[in-house]
C-alpha cells in the first residue's frame, strides 16, 4: 500500500498502473492480484484503512469529562495531524473524487462510504447528546454533515493557498465556533 501510495502521488490516480506499483513495492504483479481485484480495490482498501484510522482518532478524543471545546479541539488537532503527516493522502483522494464523478459505480460507492462516516459523526453526537453535551434541538443529520463540510474545506483550502491557511492556526477558532454552537447554554458561553 505504500508503494501504491508513492505512485498514485506521482502519477495520478488515472496514469498509475499496478506495474509500477509492484515495481516500487519489490512484488511481482501475480502477488498484486492475489490481494486486490484492480488498483482500484487497492484504493477502496488504502480509503477504508484511512477512514477507520480517523474514526479510532475521533473515539479516542472525545472525553466526555472534559468541556466541548477541549473535546472538538483535540478531534480537530488530530484530523489536521493526520492530513500534515501525510501530504500525499489528499491530492490523491481529490483526484479520486474527480474520478468518482466520471464513474457512477465509484461514485455511488464513495458516497456509501461517505454516508457510513457522516452515520458515525452523527452517531457520536447523539451520544453526546444523551449525556447532556449537545444542544437537545439541533439536527444531528446536519451537524455531522456541517462538521464534515467544514473539515474537508479547511483542508482543501490549505492545499490550495497554503500561504493564507494553516491547519494549525484552524484549529482554535473552529474548536470555539463548534462549541458554541453544538454546547448547551444554561451558564452562559463561559461554560464551554
Amino acid at each position: 500500500m505504500e508503494a501504491a501510495l508513492t505512485v498514485f502521488a506521482g502519477q495520478g490516480f488515472e496514469r498509475a498502473t499496478v506495474d509500477e506499483m509492484v515495481r516500487e513495492a519489490g512484488f511481482s504483479k501475480g502477488a498484486f492480484y492475489v490481494h486486490f481485484e484492480s488498483k482500484e480495490d487497492l484504493f477502496w482498501q488504502m480509503l477504508e484503512e484511512r477512514i477507520t484510522r480517523q474514526q479510532d482518532t475521533f473515539r479516542q478524543a472525545l472525553d466526555h469529562k472534559r468541556p466541548m471545546v477541549e473535546s472538538v479541539r483535540t478531534i480537530l488537532e488530530a484530523v489536521f495531524q493526520l492530513v500534515e503527516d501525510d501530504p500525499c493522502w489528499w491530492p490523491l483522494f481529490m483526484e479520486f473524487g474527480a474520478h468518482a464523478t466520471r464513474n457512477e459505480k465509484v461514485r455511488e460507492r464513495l458516497a456509501a462510504m461517505y454516508g457510513r462516516w457522516r452515520a458515525f459523526l452523527e452517531e457520536m453526537l447523539r451520544e453526546s447528546q444523551e449525556e447532556g453535551r449537545v444542544r437537545k434541538d439541533i439536527d444531528l443529520g446536519f451537524a455531522a454533515s456541517l462538521l464534515m463540510a467544514t473539515v474537508e474545506g479547511a483542508i482543501m483550502h490549505s492545499r490550495l493557498a497554503p500561504q493564507v491557511v494553516r491547519l494549525n492556526r484552524l484549529v482554535e477558532p473552529l474548536s470555539r465556533t463548534f462549541a458554541e454552537w453544538l454546547a448547551p447554554h444554561p451558564a452562559g458561553p463561559a461554560a464551554l
